[in-house]
């Protein structure tokens, strides 16, 4: 059976370190590092780069904020399916967020990563037995962190987490990963 649209963009961005040597997220920060912003530009770099058609048309859809599954709604709502609480925590969380900061929540199976102005993931969300997980970027947070496990989703640069029990500590910690990413790490 032949894979639908966003099926196939599913595959080839799950495919794309096998094939590229980089992830989808690696990809976003190698063109943001490129500051290109003319859409045929950014286009004819990926492919200088040894990307084909569909994977860097996929680079530039996900740099643009379009979502990698059809429904993100439904992936959110099946992430959290056993986890009503975590998602009320979870809901109170983004939407502050993204009244405060230029970030596109862009949910996946099996974590819901935030992306930063700068394309990259600097936190993501995972419910879990333990409470609502949030892995972070940097070091240096003013709460006490564990150590990020690959298992709980996000991006490779992923050091820290945090179990959040209410939205202020998760905020000021996704504040400080925030403010980590856009200070390249300072």
């Amino acid at each position: 059976m032949a894979l639908g649209p966003k099926a196939m963009g599913e595959a080839i961005a799950a495919n794309l370190k096998a094939k590229t040597g980089k992830t989808l997220e690696e990809w976003l920060s190698a063109l943001d590092a490129e500051e290109l912003s003319d859409k045929k530009a950014i286009l004819a770099w990926l492919k200088d780069q040894g990307l084909g058609h569909f994977q860097a048309q996929l680079v530039l859809a996900k740099r643009d904020g379009e979502p990698l599954y059809d429904n993100p709604e439904q992936i959110v709502t099946e992430l959290f399916s056993v986890f009503p609480k975590q998602r009320e925590l979870y809901d109170e969380i983004v939407t502050r967020i993204e009244s405060e900061y230029p970030v596109v929540v862009n949910p996946c199976k099996g974590y819901i990563p935030l992306y930063s102005p700068k394309h990259t993931i600097f936190a993501s969300f995972k419910p879990t037995r333990d409470g609502l997980y949030v892995g972070l970027i940097g070091e240096h947070f003013s709460q006490p962190t564990v150590e990020h496990k690959p298992s709980l989703g996000g991006s490779e640069r992923m050091q820290y987490g945090i179990y959040a029990n209410t939205a202020e500590e998760a905020l000021a910690a996704i504040a400080q990963s925030y403010n980590n990413e856009m200070n390249g790490g300072k």
